[in-house]
């Protein structure tokens, strides 16, 4: 009964240890945007998911940073379907609505978008609504 109880967690921590945090820690990518000026901040549900920024996708899974590299030509804001593929992980990302800002003075702009994500990890399928906020100063 004990070796059974010990393969099944080992079982399940190994099944977590794979999967996309939500919250993602911001820290573990604090240094990778540090120097950008341009990045998108992804939330479901007012949690932190990941930071889309320059061709790749930073999530957390396990703790970990993980990037995960862009399959696509696309940018948030210009309507068409993103999809980053790589380390076990597919995300595709397909925008609903978007609303774009500029300020000339300051030269920034910020585009929020509201889209659908597709994640899939290990096989496993998992669809939510994502709030996608591009910002670049």
């Amino acid at each position: 009964m004990k070796v059974s109880a010990v393969v099944f967690g080992t079982c399940c921590a190994m099944g977590q240890a794979l999967a996309v945090d939500i919250p993602m820690d911001a820290r573990l990518a604090a240094e990778r945007l540090e120097a950008k000026t341009c990045y998108s901040v992804l939330t479901y549900k007012g949690r932190l998911v990941g930071y889309e920024l320059g061709g790749e996708l930073l999530v957390s899974s396990a703790g970990r940073l993980a990037a995960v590299p862009s399959a696509s030509s696309h940018d948030v804001g210009d309507g068409m379907p993103r999809r980053y593929e790589g380390g076990g992980l597919s995300f595709d990302i397909k925008p609903l609505s978007d609303e774009k800002t500029e300020t000339v003075k300051d030269i920034t702009y910020t585009i929020k978008e509201r889209a659908v994500a597709v994640l899939v990890e290990k096989g496993k399928r998992r669809r939510f609504k994502l709030d996608v906020l591009l910002s670049c100063a």
